[in-house]
């Protein structure tokens, strides 16, 4: 009978550790799948799984810029982004307690003519209770912000005196203004005036 009671009292344990321990795992599993659907929610242009991952608020910290946003306010911004069809990749994932130490990459059609090249940045993503708190930018890799400061201000230059009706799509951050920026930055690659240059440089 000893025995016996031994066995149904072992057999129970036994199986609870083994869901533990299967929790635990599954628990760090969804941590990175989070940040997978994330990036891909970014990537789909899909803003109801995208405020769907997060808590209440949206918070996304650039460097010392801190911006908390519900979800009206961030469609605005998102709206705005995925006009210019952003492409992010997940280059680098380290879980550090419940943050995420992610390193990513984005390029658009906006990055390609002002940096020619994608964006790398470092973050720290933050999830408590399943959600994602917090996404901090904390540094940008090989940031070339001479190249990005000179294009956009011959960008800006070039609409302000061809195309005064697209002025002052460079802060307006709503759909809006991300279709005049698209159009501005289409209408300068696209200029007559880019030919005669290249002549007087070949001269």
């Amino acid at each position: 009978m000893i025995g016996f009671n031994f066995k149904k009292i072992i057999v129970p344990l036994l199986l609870m550790v083994i869901l533990v321990s299967c929790g635990g795992a599954s628990k760090k599993m969804d941590k990175r799948a989070i940040a997978e659907n994330y990036v891909g929610a970014l990537n789909a242009s899909d803003f109801e799984q995208l405020v769907g991952l997060f808590q209440d608020s949206i918070r996304f910290n650039e460097m010392e810029y801190i911006q908390t946003f519900d979800k009206e306010g961030y469609h605005t911004l998102f709206q705005w982004d995925s006009v210019f069809s952003p492409k992010y990749e997940i280059l680098d994932i380290r879980e550090e307690d419940d943050n995420l130490q992610l390193t990513i990459s984005k390029q658009c059609d906006r990055i390609r003519f002002l940096h020619e090249a994608p964006f790398i940045s470092k973050e720290i993503m933050t999830i408590k209770e399943g959600k994602i708190h917090s996404v901090a930018i904390v540094e940008y890799v090989d940031f070339n912000d001479t190249l990005w400061a000179d294009k956009r201000e011959k960008l800006v230059k070039w609409v302000e005196e061809h195309h005064p009706e697209l002025d002052g799509f460079l802060y307006d951050q709503t759909k809006k203004g991300a279709v005049k920026y698209q159009k501005a930055i289409q209408l300068f690659k696209n200029r007559k005036d880019s030919l005669n240059q290249d002549i007087k440089v070949k001269k």
